[in-house]
């Protein structure tokens, strides 16, 4: 169900000019508060995602629509977020860094992005 919500947000995120105009400043709390605001219901491993900027994720496919579609989600000095979520992990990692199913923020993370 979750993901499924959160690719129906990006979804709308993508057609509906004046909701995407809210998320063009918001930071991932702004994000996540907004987005619950509006009846989207993420779970706590998609919030772990956002407030972590996919820190430790090495491929996402949804990853540089996220920044594109949520600039601040995009930290200073990346092109995009997938960009930056690959500086946080190397290819040989097999797994994701960060177990985002607690849904909160992971030591260093919040620091690093801020």
């Amino acid at each position: 169900m979750s993901r499924a919500e959160f690719i129906r947000f990006l979804q709308v995120l993508e057609e509906n000019l004046p909701f995407r105009a809210l998320f063009q400043e918001a930071d991932p709390e702004e994000i996540l508060k907004l987005a619950d605001q509006h009846g989207f219901i993420f779970s706590d491993e998609i919030k772990g995602r956002f407030l972590n900027r996919w820190a430790g994720v090495y491929f996402c496919p949804f990853a540089n629509d996220v920044g594109r579609l949520c600039p601040k989600m995009v930290p200073e000095g990346f092109s995009t977020l997938l960009h930056y979520s690959q500086t946080t992990c190397t290819k040989e990692d097999k797994v994701e860094r960060f177990d985002f199913r607690a849904g909160g923020y992971y030591e260093g993370v919040k620091a690093v992005t801020g």
